[in-house]
């Protein structure tokens, strides 16, 4: 009978940490783990430059594609708790990012058209680490001065400086 407690207790504690993560907290997470994978893919690609790139590795690749849903359901959760324009527009601006760069990295003719793609993959994943956890903290229908604006105005600006 103890064992069995011991056990349920085991399992209640393991599950309170997931619980409590919200998902900004996911997101910073994830952006933090895939940071690591896509360096580590970018050396491998920028030390074959001139060569046909290794196509980058399946589980990677959902990782990323997963990272770009959660960015995507963050700027919806942002819009929906009234919260800053700007980081809404971040966020979905990363969705869009991550599977425009996946598909630049993946098409890549050669190492160095590769890593270019999977720099901007990491520099927008360390920009999630930074900013994730501004998200957090207002309720739900707060309006912040970034938010008094009229709908029209709202929309995100599209601004490329790269």
């Amino acid at each position: 009978m103890k064992r069995l407690l011991a056990c349920l207790a085991i399992a209640l504690f393991a599950a309170l940490p997931a619980r409590a993560d919200t998902l900004p907290g996911q997101a910073r997470a994830e952006a933090a783990r895939l940071l690591v994978q896509v360096n580590t893919a970018q050396a491998a690609a920028k030390a074959k430059a001139g060569l046909k790139p290794a196509p980058l590795e399946p589980a990677m690749i959902s990782d990323l594609q997963r990272f770009g849903l959660a960015a995507s359901r963050l700027s919806v959760e942002i819009d929906q708790r009234g919260g800053p324009v700007d980081l809404r527009c971040i966020f979905r601006g990363m969705a869009e990012e991550t599977d425009v760069q996946l598909k630049a990295a993946s098409a890549a003719a050669t190492g160095a058209a590769q890593s270019q793609a999977l720099g901007r993959l990491s520099h927008m994943l360390k920009d999630a680490v930074e900013i994730a956890p501004a998200v957090g903290g207002q309720t739900p229908g707060t309006k912040t001065a970034a938010n008094t604006r009229s709908a029209a105005v709202q929309k995100c600006e599209v601004v490329r400086d790269w």
